[in-house]
């Protein structure tokens, strides 16, 4: 499809969703990542002491299924999570969330972790030691990572780089994603292994902006189709489960056109990236797993931010291939809404979903789905 294209289905999908030519948040404040302001919707007050009956006492959700894989995608707010005085620490750092993010991945002890907004000069190294101290296993070599950009791919199995990046040539660098196979123990998920890409979409509302978002698909989309046939850069096993995740800046106040594609595979710019394609394995479209508030199925949004005029959105997504993986468990993880009892079960704070103690503001919230690796049978 091209740009005219592209742009007329913005717009005719602007008219029917009645969002034409609004302003969309942005996820942080960055020199590449920018975004305007504009009126919208009203949002929901800032934090305040819930209410009992907005308290969940079932903290079953953070119970992890047996035999399952369990991801966990982040976008941290810019190394909010390392230390102040880190001289790695990128320089819109603006919030100290190191305590909170390390009673998070201790409470939920992911198997691979997708973070965005980490300072692309950190090596992997440091950046394994140091979510294995967050997960709770200090001097544990096992932890490997692959970082492209300001993504980050962090597991405690093995990680294959070489070989398995996203090709994206000589395109903008906006469209880096870290990408690599996960070694997963054949004796807990059998004979197969788990290809990520851990995404961080352009953010922006502008149609310069919305086109970026549906090359950076359309680049992803053209991988799936290179990595399911023989003879191209990667060549995967037919039936390698792979998953995309990480902050989409899917708004609501634009079509989210790259979703679309990342979905059922329907390629934009078809001269540069090719032909449209059904991305599973099976020939159907791919799942978005959509978890919900501590798995409770009222509120789904991923991101807020009440200083701001934008509704709470789920900005953030896991896409999955569901012909050899299912959902067992999902959540976005919200500790506000937790009871005291859960909240000191599981070592967690109140405020740790806030971007600082106190703050009473929001921003990105981890998203966690546990996975039964279907062709590991």
């Amino acid at each position: 499809m091209n740009r005219l294209s592209v742009s007329l289905l913005i717009l005719i999908l602007g008219i029917l969703t009645g969002c034409v030519s609004p302003a969309a948040p942005s996820t942080s404040a960055s020199p590449t990542l920018g975004a305007t302001s504009s009126t919208a919707p009203t949002v929901p007050a800032t934090l305040s002491s819930p209410s009992t009956s907005a308290l969940s006492a079932d903290d079953t959700f953070l119970s992890q299924p047996p035999g399952t894989l369990r991801l966990m995608t982040y976008n941290v707010h810019w190394d909010s999570i390392f230390p102040e005085a880190d001289p790695q620490n990128h320089d819109l750092r603006t919030y100290d969330r190191v305590d909170s993010f390390r009673r998070i991945v201790a409470a939920i002890r992911p198997d691979i972790l997708c973070l965005q907004e980490i300072n692309y000069l950190r090596s992997g190294r440091d950046l394994a030691a140091f979510v294995g101290v967050a997960w709770g296993a200090p001097g544990d070599q096992s932890w490997q990572v692959i970082d492209v950009r300001d993504t980050v791919i962090a597991t405690r199995f093995g990680l294959l780089e070489e070989g398995y990046e996203l090709m994206t040539g000589s395109i903008l660098q906006d469209l880096d994603q870290a990408a690599g196979l996960v070694d997963l123990p054949d004796d807990e998920y059998g004979p197969v292994d788990l290809y990520l890409i851990c995404s961080h979409f352009h953010s922006g509302s502008g149609e310069e902006d919305i086109l970026l978002r549906t090359r950076q698909a359309d680049a992803i989309m053209a991988h799936v189709r290179d990595f399911q046939t023989v003879g191209g850069n990667l060549d995967l096993p037919p039936g390698t489960p792979f998953v995309i995740l990480g902050d989409f800046n899917a708004y609501n106040t634009d079509p989210a056109l790259h979703i679309h594609t990342l979905t059922r595979g329907d390629i934009y710019d078809q001269p540069r990236y090719g032909a449209d394609l059904n991305p599973d394995w099976d020939g159907t479209a791919v799942a978005d797993a959509r978890p919900s508030h501590n798995g409770l199925g009222i509120d789904f949004y991923t991101w807020r931010n009440d200083a701001e005029p934008f509704n709470p959105w789920a900005l953030d997504r896991v896409i999955y291939s569901d012909s050899v993986l299912q959902v067992r468990n999902a959540f976005v993880l919200n500790t506000t809404l937790l009871t005291a009892e859960a909240l000191e079960a599981h070592g967690l704070q109140r405020e740790d979903v806030l971007l600082e103690h106190g703050s009473g503001a929001y921003d990105h919230l981890p998203l966690v789905v546990d996975f039964h690796v279907l062709q590991g049978e």
